[in-house]
């Protein structure tokens, strides 16, 4: 099952299995262009700018549904954070048209095959995975929603509980969420102060429904948007169905995305009363996915990841394990989790870890067949060819179904089929491996960020 949580991350998958993977790309308004493993992919737009992108895959058990948007959390307004959250929860929840206002613990009934709120830092992505029977009526509120909802006093009063709520369970809930959530937050600058005002709910306590309606209506629109769809497609007129849903709703503008904020390299410890053993991570400071050389870092972070974690050993609880980089949530950041000695207090000793471990992987020969195994486990995340395990467990697992189309929703968001298609090129080029300049990157301090949980002392 699928929650808010979105428990399945959305690039920390990775499936043992070994394909020859020709992928190839469908030009806009080309039609479904079909793969070596039996799936078929199309993309286009409709006429009030809405992208809509799509793989089918035969014999599944349901199609997931995702409308994303380009708003997120970098463009809450000043003073005004969880607004994307906030926005993102009443659009989902809210009366539309002829449907009528939903709560969370409904849609467990509503969806059993899961469904998900997620808001990035670029993107809110709402997503239903529905029957095969409920398809049709699944897409036809999604349309509902995006042609609008009613903002009520009730409905805004629960969705800044819930944000209030999920916000309190970032930063002073579970150890292992702040250490995700909060080393993105320490390279942004963000200061003691302003997390204080966000888990108080400060930053949304005078929120208006006029100002939370002014917004919904100028931001969550098609031409802002992309409509996701994968899964049982089969005898389906695609095109015909969304055109009929989605077509004549107002496109509204699309909104340029602001500048990504600036990370800098920091290093912060900070007291846990919860906490029995001290706990920490590492994050690295991406190139910009736009980077020509974003391709090959996302490959060596693969590489490192792997090395540490086979050097570290399995991660402790309440850790579920020592390296992570979603990328198509956060491509800014990737996040490593080195052991911590009982004790420790000094967050540089973090960097010290994850620098022994880059200097040993350094003067160690990683076989060519890894980087292949690699590249082979990973393609799919950036257009390439599903793997035979992985349709496999397409087509029995529907979380697995919903992180597919999330990466359908959000490459579409970021980029066009060429810009993939050339990204997807570099990442498979099997004569580009590793090397002392990725080595020097992960080494310098410019690009290291040190997130260190003690416990409080007694």
């Amino acid at each position: 099952m699928i929650r808010r949580l979105a428990r399945t991350a959305l690039a920390c998958l990775a499936f043992p299995a070994l394909a020859c993977l020709a992928p190839a790309a469908a030009g806009a308004g080309a039609g479904p262009d079909t793969l070596a493993d039996s799936t078929w992919v199309d993309r286009w737009k409709l006429k009030n700018g809405l992208e809509v992108t799509v793989r089918h895959v035969p014999a599944c058990n349901g199609v997931a549904v995702i409308a994303a948007y380009r708003v997120g959390r970098d463009q809450d307004p000043r003073g005004r954070a969880g607004m994307a959250d906030l926005l993102c929860e009443v659009l989902f929840s809210a009366a539309a048209g002829d449907v009528p206002e939903r709560s969370r613990e409904q849609m467990d009934d509503l969806r059993p095959l899961g469904w998900n709120l997620q808001v990035a830092p670029r993107f809110s992505l709402m997503s239903e995975v529905a029957t095969v029977g409920q398809f049709p009526g699944v897409l036809r509120q999604m349309a509902a929603r995006m042609r609008g909802v009613t903002v009520t006093d009730s409905i805004l009063a629960q969705a800044r509980r819930t944000t209030v709520r999920e916000q309190g369970e970032k930063y002073v809930g579970s150890p292992e969420r702040t250490l995700f959530s909060q080393m993105r937050d320490l390279a942004m600058g963000v200061t003691d102060e302003d997390l204080i005002r966000r888990v108080a709910g400060r930053t949304l306590q005078d929120l208006t429904g006029k100002e939370v309606g002014d917004r919904l209506r100028r931001l969550y629109v098609p031409a802002n948007a992309v409509l996701a769809l994968a899964g049982n497609l089969d005898g389906v007129d695609l095109h015909a169905l969304v055109r009929n849903l989605f077509e004549d709703i107002p496109g509204g503008t699309a909104q340029p995305e602001p500048p990504s904020p600036r990370l800098t390299a920091a290093g912060r410890a900070i007291r846990r009363p919860t906490l029995e053993q001290p706990l920490g991570g590492v994050g690295i400071i991406a190139p910009a996915i736009t980077d020509t050389l974003h391709a090959n870092f996302y490959l060596n972070a693969l590489v490192v990841g792997r090395f540490c974690e086979e050097t570290w050993g399995p991660a402790q609880p309440p850790l579920p394990l020592r390296f992570r980089y979603p990328v198509f949530a956060d491509a800014q950041l990737v996040q490593f989790f080195p052991p911590v000695a009982p004790g420790e207090t000094d967050a540089d000793q973090l960097g010290v870890a994850f620098q022994d471990a880059v200097e040993k992987l350094a003067v160690t020969v990683v076989a060519k067949d890894t980087f292949d195994e690699l590249r082979v486990n990973h393609r799919w995340l950036f257009g390439g060819e599903l793997t035979p395990s992985l349709l496999r467990r397409i087509r029995q697992h529907s979380g697995t179904l919903h992180t597919l189309a999330s990466t359908l929703a959000v490459r579409a968001l970021w980029g066009s089929e060429e810009f993939w298609a050339r990204y997807l090129a570099r990442f498979s080029d099997p004569l580009v491996t590793g090397g002392a300049r990725w080595t020097d990157y992960f080494e310098s301090p410019d690009h290291v960020v040190r997130l260190l949980l003690t416990p409080a002392k007694h």
